[in-house]
Order: C-alpha cells, then sequence, then structure tokens
C-alpha cells in the first residue's frame, strides 16, 4: 500500500487541469471567468475539490489520513496558489541542485488527467516521482512526502509507479499518465524579485514562482486584463520552460503547459504569443505587458509637489 508521509500542517489543496477545453472540474469552489476552447492544449488548474470528506483540522480527505515513513529530506513549498505544476517543478529542481540521492538522482514530473464516462475530461494533477537510498518516492503537493512500493529498476515504468499513487485520489478516473523531464537552461542574469510586499496577490504569488524556478530557467512575468462581468481584473502570469514546453502560471487557475515544444510554440520571451494565448483564455483578456518589477526593501520617496 501506498504510504503518504507526514508532511506540513498547512492546509493544502487538491491540484487539478484540464487537457481538452480549459474547463474547471465541477465542485470547484473558486470564481472563474468565462473562457474560450483552445483545443490541444494542457492547462493545470489547482483548485479546491469538495468531492470528497475533508479533514477541516489537517485539509486532506479523511480516507487516506494516516501516519507513514518519516520524509528523507526538508522541503520547503512554494506556498503558492494552484501550485501543482510549478511546485512539482520546484521540487524536480531543488532535488536535483542539491543531488539528494547522490551520482544517482533521478526524478520525473508525473502528469495525468481525470475522465468521467466515455469522453468527458476534467481535472488532473502533477507530482513527483524520485529515488533516495535505494528507494522510489513521490512528493505530491497535497499529502507531502510518500514511500512507494516498487522497485527502484522500474522507476521508469509508469504502468507500475502510477496505481500506488492515483490510490490517493479513489474519487477520480486517472488517465493518460506521462512523465515530464527537464534539460539544463541558461537562467537570465538577474531574476526576478518577488513582490511580496504587493497589493495584488497574483502578482506576488507570480513573482515568488519566477523568482524559485528562475534559479534553473529563464523566467518572466507578465500582466494582463480579462473581465469578470462589467469589472476589469487586472492579474499577473509567470512564463518558463520545462521539458522543452512552453508553460504559464496563472496563480488564479493554474498551469497552461503548450502542447508543442518551444521550436514550435512561443518562448518565455514571446509578448505576442503571451498576448494571443491570454485572448485565447479569458473573455476579453488582453493589455499584456511585462511586470515592471519593483524595489527590495524600501518604497520609493514619492517626489514632492510643489505648492
Amino acid at each position: 500500500m501506498f504510504e503518504p508521509a507526514r508532511s506540513a500542517s498547512r492546509t493544502e489543496r487538491a491540484d487539478h487541469y484540464s487537457n481538452s477545453d480549459f474547463r474547471f472540474c465541477s465542485g470547484i469552489s473558486t470564481t472563474r471567468p468565462a473562457l474560450r476552447v483552445f483545443s490541444g492544449v494542457l492547462l493545470l488548474l489547482c483548485a479546491l475539490v469538495i468531492a470528497t470528506p475533508w479533514n477541516a483540522a489537517e485539509g486532506r480527505p479523511a480516507a487516506v489520513r494516516q501516519k507513514g515513513p518519516k520524509p528523507p529530506f526538508s522541503y520547503e513549498p512554494l506556498n503558492v496558489r494552484n501550485s501543482c505544476f510549478v511546485e512539482s517543478v520546484h521540487f524536480y529542481d531543488e532535488y536535483l541542485r542539491k543531488k539528494r540521492d547522490g551520482d544517482r538522482s533521478w526524478a520525473r514530473v508525473l502528469q495525468w488527467g481525470n475522465e468521467i464516462g466515455d469522453y468527458k475530461k476534467t481535472a488532473g494533477h502533477a507530482v513527483v516521482v524520485f529515488t533516495v537510498d535505494g528507494k522510489l518516492w513521490t512528493y505530491d503537493v497535497n499529502f507531502g512526502f510518500g514511500l512507494l512500493p516498487v522497485p527502484v529498476d522500474r522507476r521508469g515504468d509508469i504502468r507500475d509507479v502510477s496505481p500506488p499513487i492515483f490510490s490517493s485520489y479513489p474519487q477520480y478516473q486517472p488517465v493518460n499518465p506521462l512523465y515530464r523531464d527537464d534539460f539544463p537552461q541558461e537562467p537570465m542574469k538577474r531574476r526576478i524579485e518577488h513582490l511580496f510586499y504587493h497589493k495584488n496577490p497574483d502578482v506576488r504569488d507570480a513573482t515568488k514562482v519566477a523568482n524559485w524556478l528562475g534559479v534553473e530557467r529563464p523566467a518572466r512575468v507578465f500582466e494582463y486584463d480579462f473581465k469578470k462581468g462589467k469589472q476589469t481584473i487586472h492579474s499577473a502570469a509567470t512564463t518558463f520552460v520545462f521539458g522543452a514546453r512552453l508553460c504559464v502560471y496563472f496563480p488564479r487557475f493554474g498551469t497552461f503547459v503548450a502542447p508543442n515544444s518551444t521550436l514550435t510554440m512561443g518562448s518565455v520571451d514571446d509578448l505576442r504569443f503571451l498576448n494571443m494565448l491570454v485572448k485565447r483564455l479569458f473573455k476579453d483578456g488582453g493589455n499584456v505587458r511585462w511586470q515592471p518589477g519593483g524595489y527590495v526593501f524600501f518604497p520609493p520617496k514619492e517626489e514632492k509637489k510643489a505648492p
């Protein structure tokens, strides 16, 4: 049986994605704008699901609450919204950078979708699978560390690895699991600053993700607008590349993963593509511009106006 390890006491949210038409899965409590169909792409949508009973104190499904093995090492999560994919990428980076399993270090991001009936695809999830001391582990943003009952020499076979991970989500029917791996990239000379003081929570989360993922790769933050009823919402997103795929993290909704490689579909610096993407995703979305940054410690002094 799969054993979820002890994890941090903070409340986690189940993370999900849609691989067909950007619909949010049923039972999600987040408010959403009208979304347009953009077929053939993946959108990781991480949100609170209320399909199963939850333990309010621990923030996880009661059916899978159990004492597990001690985590093999410490890890500080990003603590941002809708983070299943970016949290998995961050863990992947930290694990490989610190060589948690020495020269034998091995990690993959495991991603899958969910199916209802014969045709309908709904929210899915992403976790990390990795090795430590001859054992196979997983890290799930919802449950923390877990020890997998799979021999290390079978780590590359998703048919062996995925079932014990899926057992933590008995309310869903997982489909199309796949591994994602990255390649060495040249990070930007100056990483995006985490604007932790910014009044817009989307900017706070987007810049934090860019700051951490930018350690291993180029990562930029852009701002955009979309309509919610008659109200114009100002938001922000992080763009980066993982596994030769352009990824865009939207703090309000999740992570878009391009269906094709960056050789044929956009780059982190392609503002025209990002503008097109926002317009495809959001009703009346647009006004895409680079996030201008901010101060590090103290706000700039305001100029005194002449009387």
